[in-house]
């Protein structure tokens, strides 16, 4: 480990083609070996920043310097060239592929002119023993959970002789005992002389494992320390301009009649992960019900079940007490149904579509946005505008890309639609990943505003503080099966979930 600096900003300003700032003369340095974090909300240039480190951006002013030494990034060729590796938020992998060929693609092991697929497996199970990121080397990497998909993804990057590696977001979907696992292979690589920029949004996390913290916000640098010399608060106020929002602890309200019910579901999927066994569950009206469980067991079939995506192999759905058998997304929707996804890009929208039409998608056929064939084009962007006032969005403008937002300004976008139509069930699938603590504080309030006006919410969160802090019940999945039942409270903590998480204790 060195105290020298090994990355160093200099002036480094971003400035689009729109007229967007997304970085304000921002300059710090980094020491060799050393994690540190980097925090800001959504918007603040965080991201922009590391991929103008990483050669997907070019700086409009200012300079990188490596080893205090100039250096021209112009793709991420040349930042692999220069040891730089990034793991990115959003996943960069090839779904068709396998874990294998993701992992070794453009630099694939040969045996004359042909790739040595045993060869290549064999370099893919040893780096995973290596890194204690366990995956199935032959596994399609589409077939796989969002969990394992990131540990595909980190994988990838440490295959690549790097000196530096970019986390952005890496615990966003993992569970406290795989965050914790992460955690120690990261301190390994620290301790082996490697320099780890962490982006993270979670304070607990960058203190935990970083040693200093630098702030953005709005595209400039408001704050630079030891975390030894700071205060989580004063960390907060940088971040947000203000301090924490208290969290919100609901709990222990059952406020209506059962909306959603499920008898005996059981869910015969390819993959495991995805199955489920006899579950009976009942979502009530005005009631945030949680779900706790280590991923892959059985939240992804859950909601496509309540979706309509799929249908249950064995027992009966009911909503208002009547079967939904047979019915799909779109039929379901018309009956009060609304969905947040947990990849708000795969799932919630479409990239190269506007704001527009992604903030009116399903509900353009109303006639607020139609007349006959003829869509009201005002009246969509008055409201897209309307839905980014409210929620926040960090946009270019209501006409822009879906491509061009951060991955949290994105989740706020579609919160705001599925939250106008002023849904009767809610499924909120892990809904602040990857978002700031303002914003999530923001979709905090939200979702305890459509349960208060009479909602079923049913919250999938790996986040156990994001959890407690909102449900009123909480129930865990465990291999596909619901092995608890709780009623939220004071004296639930993630200590009493964890051991049903794991499948040691059975309390249903």
């Amino acid at each position: 480990m060195t105290n020298a600096p090994l990355v160093a900003f200099a002036g480094i300003s971003k400035t689009y083609g729109n007229g967007t700032l997304a970085l304000d003369d921002v300059s710090f340095s980094i020491a060799g070996g050393v994690i540190h974090a980097i925090c800001g909300e959504n918007g603040a240039g965080k991201s922009t920043l590391m991929k103008i480190l990483f050669g997907l951006e070019q700086p409009s002013s200012g300079a990188v310097l490596l080893d205090g030494k100039a250096v021209a990034i112009t793709s991420p060729r040349v930042a692999a060239g220069q040891g730089i590796g990034m793991v990115h938020q959003h996943f960069s992998l090839v779904p068709s592929l396998s874990v294998t060929e993701n992992i070794v693609l453009g630099q694939e092991p040969r045996r004359g002119a042909f790739i040595d697929r045993a060869a290549a497996r064999q370099r893919v199970v040893d780096l995973a023993q290596r890194y204690n990121l366990l995956v199935d080397p032959d596994a399609v990497v589409r077939t796989l959970s969002v969990a394992a998909q990131q540990k595909v993804e980190i994988l990838k990057a440490l295959s690549r002789d790097v000196r530096v590696l970019i986390l952005d977001e890496p615990t966003a979907v993992l569970t406290p005992p795989e965050t914790d696992e992460l955690f120690e292979r990261l301190r390994d690589l620290r301790a082996a002389g490697l320099t780890i920029l962490f982006i993270s949004h979670k304070l607990r996390e960058v203190r935990a494992l970083a040693s200093h913290v630098t702030v953005l916000r709005a595209g400039r640098l408001v704050g630079d320390a030891p975390l030894d010399a700071i205060e989580d608060d004063a960390i907060a106020r940088l971040v947000m301009g203000q301090a924490e929002r208290p969290k919100l602890k609901r709990g222990g309200r059952v406020s209506g009649a059962a909306t959603v019910t499920l008898a005996d579901v059981s869910l015969a999927a390819r993959d495991a992960a995805d199955r489920l066994h006899d579950l009976d569950l009942a979502i009530h009206a005005g009631e945030i019900l949680g779900v706790a469980g280590v991923d892959g067991s059985g939240q992804r079939g859950l909601v496509s079940v309540l979706t309509g995506r799929i249908q249950p192999s064995a027992g009966a759905i009911a909503y208002d007490g009547h079967s939904i058998a047979g019915l799909g997304t779109a039929a379901l929707r018309q009956r009060g149904l609304a969905h947040l996804p947990a990849d708000r890009f795969h799932d919630g929208g479409s990239k190269r579509m506007s704001l527009v039409e992604n903030a009116i998608a399903g509900a353009h056929r109303l006639a607020a946005f139609s007349s006959g064939p003829f869509l009201k084009r005002r009246a969509m962007e008055a409201r897209t505008v309307q839905m980014i006032e409210r929620y926040n969005v960090r946009a270019p403008g209501p006409k822009a890309p879906l491509a061009a937002l951060s991955g949290g300004n994105a989740q706020k976008l579609i919160a705001a639609r599925e939250f106008a139509t002023e849904p009767r069930f809610l499924i909120a699938d892990q809904p602040t990943r990857g978002i700031d603590v303002a914003a999530a504080a923001f979709l905090h309030e939200r979702l305890s505003e459509l349960a208060e006006k009479g909602c079923a919410v049913l919250l999938i969160t790996a986040d156990l503080d994001e959890l407690l802090a909102l449900s009123d019940r909480i129930v865990v999945l465990y291999a596909g099966r619901i092995v608890a039942r709780m009623e939220n409270g004071p004296d639930l903590t993630p200590e009493r979930l964890g051991p049903s998480m794991l499948g040691l204790e059975s309390a249903a």
